[in-house]
């Protein structure tokens, strides 16, 4: 049986390793992409807003599925099977597209109250819009990588609470250290 320590230090390589090969140009410029297309699409500022916004959303009741998926495989003891991640994943995906896309009203509603008491920049929001995405893509991508690993059973022998804060303090560090270096506002 291994220490948390070990098991912690076995994320930080994984996540290093990940994020060894993660091309942040291309993260910028998908990103800015995305951002240029919704800004052009959008009528009022406060819509270019929304559409980011929403898409926030979809990032957020995504980490809630990420985190089912890791409590119900990992934290259960078990190493899942990657057709079974990849699988979950999309179909939940899928689920929370449609459950944003009915509450988009209520949603778009609540947004506009915060711009107005929150006097909300542009900057503030597409650097909110980055960091989710970011954010989004190295938590899937971490479960996925560390599903494909021959020793992933090395995170079911810490204490599983410990472990998933450790995942997620890593996804927020390197999110924060990709998007810190991107320039999406010109």
């Amino acid at each position: 049986m291994r220490t948390q320590k070990e098991v912690n230090h076995y994320i930080e390589e994984l996540m290093f390793f990940l994020t060894q090969k993660a091309d942040v140009q291309q993260f910028e410029e998908t990103i800015k992409n995305n951002i240029v297309m919704k800004k052009q699409s959008a009528k009022t500022e406060e819509e270019f807003f929304d559409r980011l916004m929403l898409n926030i959303t979809y990032f957020v009741e995504n980490k809630a599925i990420w985190a089912k998926i890791f409590r119900d495989t990992y934290g259960k003891g078990q190493v899942p099977k990657l057709s079974y991640v990849e699988n979950e994943m999309i179909a939940q995906q899928m689920r929370i597209r449609q459950f944003v896309s009915e509450k988009m009203d209520e949603y778009t509603k609540m947004f506009h109250s915060q711009y107005i008491a929150l006097k909300v920049t542009e900057e503030q929001v597409v650097y909110d819009y980055a960091y989710a995405s970011v954010e989004h893509s190295l938590r899937f991508d971490f479960l996925t990588y560390l599903t494909m690993q021959p020793q992933a059973q090395i995170v079911l022998e810490g204490n599983f609470d410990e472990t998933f804060n450790i995942i997620e303090g890593y996804v927020a560090y390197y999110a924060d250290q990709f998007v810190n270096r991107m320039e999406l506002i010109d």
